[in-house]
């Protein structure tokens, strides 16, 4: 629909205009709940079809829903494809029932909680039906976004994905613990000045693991110190050997009987440490195997994008039923300011601060790929990006947004990055030697995680790539 209001959700309209009259469109609204849904029926125009009732969160209730629905359209002669259902976005708790919905092919939106809170009857009271009658309000004025068949790929990685954000949290706090105990059984242990190993390396693990305090790492002797860093990797196992020794002999040590407490509290905490850190890497290569069957595969293709970002930024903006435009994805996102302008065309308008509503997932993604690609991206980037800083510029805001822009343009094109010089005007040979250039430091990302085989498998987006610049620019790119 070429409608001027873009908050308007697209399908609602088409599904408005389809049925001819407002009255011919049925709205069911519900307010989730975990064990029995509010549920209200109303038409487009606001008339009230039947009053509020309980639905039950399970098979029969769904049964029953359905029943109801069609008895209420034979008797307002209404069709099954101009019913729609809505509700806030809410818990998982909800997510079953929708997709049995939505799996009917019946159109279901979810509305912004605090949108439907601006459209209560009554604003300083919140029930079960005055919300629901709020959500009946937001239908009728066609707004929300549709809710459809789930997308595996694309939200199985973001499961994986939230799934990781909980164990990177766990993982962190168990890190602190670890520090709090050290710091009062080994002091200055962690400290890689002092002690000469990095913290949490596979030498300073193997020594908190086994009769760790000041006393028993000074009475072992430096042969077999030197020996067990060597097996674990450090650089200068001997230099590291006498720092540590000499650490030992200066650090204060706890009173005697709290040693074999905090040993003790050390160990388990160790173990659950290993245990998430094991963890957090095979999800990483779960969620980059994941990846490397759909097009955000090509996202690798962007210096200072590797697998981590470009498997966040792949789910987060790829879902078909979640897409809008560029301007409104970033206004979701949090990555550009707010603007007020009034008093005719003379007037200037005041830029001010990035709102702080939104996905706070999308603007976590956007922004931690600009500071990457800020760093480690194209150096035509990077010298867009310090230009922008020298003239007071948002420069992470703005980078955050030509991510955006990118990314939005790979999926949809499932093509390989090309820096702004060869994206408008490039010659064919430039193009064919940048190919050349970034195609082997591309693999590597995913050669690190080994899943070279996986990102060229037969039907995999890279390997279609690479088969057609091989073919058009007749050069030959290896695996």
């Amino acid at each position: 629909m070429n409608s001027i209001f873009r908050k308007r959700n697209p399908d609602v309209e088409a599904l408005f205009k389809d049925a001819g009259s407002a009255s011919k469109v049925m709205c069911v609204a519900f307010d989730y709940a975990k064990r029995s849904h509010t549920c209200a029926i109303c038409d487009g125009e606001g008339r009230r079809l039947r009053g509020a009732f309980d639905v039950h969160n399970d098979r029969e209730g769904l049964a029953f829903l359905l029943e109801t629905v069609f008895g209420i359209c034979r008797k307002h002669s209404i069709k099954k494809k101009h019913v729609m259902f809505g509700g806030e976005d809410c818990g998982a708790f909800s997510h079953n029932f929708i997709h049995a919905l939505v799996s009917r092919d019946f159109l279901v939106v979810g509305l912004n909680a605090n949108a439907v809170s601006h459209e209560r009857e009554n604003t300083s009271a919140s029930t079960d039906l005055i919300d629901t009658i709020g959500v009946a309000g937001m239908m009728i004025k066609m707004r929300g976004r549709t809710i459809g068949e789930a997308v595996a790929a694309i939200h199985g990685i973001k499961r994986l994905r939230r799934q990781r954000g909980a164990l990177l949290k766990a993982h962190s706090s168990s890190s602190h613990r670890v520090h709090r105990v050290v710091d009062e059984l080994f002091p200055g242990f962690l400290n890689y000045a002092g002690s000469g190993l990095e913290p949490f390396s596979r030498a300073s693990v193997w020594l908190m693991q086994n009769r760790f305090s000041p006393e028993q790492v000074q009475a072992r002797r430096n042969p077999y110190l030197v020996k067990q860093f060597r097996q674990a990797g450090v650089i200068d196992p001997e230099g590291s050997a006498q720092k540590l020794k000499t650490l030992a002999g200066k650090a204060l040590a706890p009173a005697p009987g709290m040693v074999s407490s905090l040993q003790r509290s050390l160990k388990d905490e160790l173990a659950l440490y290993e245990h998430l850190d094991h963890s957090l890497t095979e999800l990483d290569i779960d969620i980059a195997r994941q990846l490397a069957g759909t097009p955000g595969a090509m996202f690798t293709s962007m210096p200072g994008i590797g697998l981590r970002w470009a498997a966040g930024l792949y789910s987060e903006l790829a879902d078909p039923m979640r897409r809008r435009n560029v301007h409104s994805m970033a206004a979701l996102g949090g990555i550009v300011p707010r603007v007020k302008q009034s008093g005719g065309p003379d007037s200037p308008a005041v830029v001010g601060r990035r709102s702080r509503r939104g996905s706070s997932v999308l603007k976590n993604i956007l922004m931690g790929s600009a500071v990457s690609v800020s760093q480690h991206g194209h150096t035509e980037i990077r010298e867009s990006y310090l230009h922008d800083q020298q003239m007071g510029r948002d420069a992470r805001g703005r980078l955050a947004q030509h991510v955006l822009r990118v990314a939005l343009h790979i999926i949809d094109h499932h093509t390989f990055y090309l820096p702004p010089s060869l994206h408008s005007g490039g010659s064919r040979e430039a193009i064919r030697q940048y190919y050349m250039l970034m195609w082997p430091k591309v693999m590597i990302k995913w050669r690190d995680r080994g899943l070279s085989a996986y990102a060229l498998a037969e039907g995999a987006p890279l390997r279609q790539w690479r088969d057609m610049v091989c073919e058009l620019y007749d050069i030959e790119l290896s695996n």
